[in-house]
């Protein structure tokens, strides 16, 4: 989950997640709280959604794994 939204460039609606991805819905919900908890991953309101951006340093050490 994390190399996906790594590889996001926007912030991403995780009401919308890619249809190959191997957790449910509440699981990928419970990964996205796991990781703002760690301040690894940033709410960013859009009206009345909400998208989720991971954090710049934490994108790139994915990104580099």
């Amino acid at each position: 989950m994390s190399q996906w939204l790594a590889s996001q460039d926007d912030a991403v609606d995780i009401s919308q997640p890619p249809t190959d991805r191997e957790l449910s819905q509440s699981e990928l919900w419970q990964a996205i709280q796991s990781l703002a908890r760690r301040g690894l991953v940033e709410k960013v309101q859009l009206g009345a959604r909400s998208l989720f951006l991971l954090n710049p340093v934490f994108k790139a050490y994915i990104k580099c794994r």
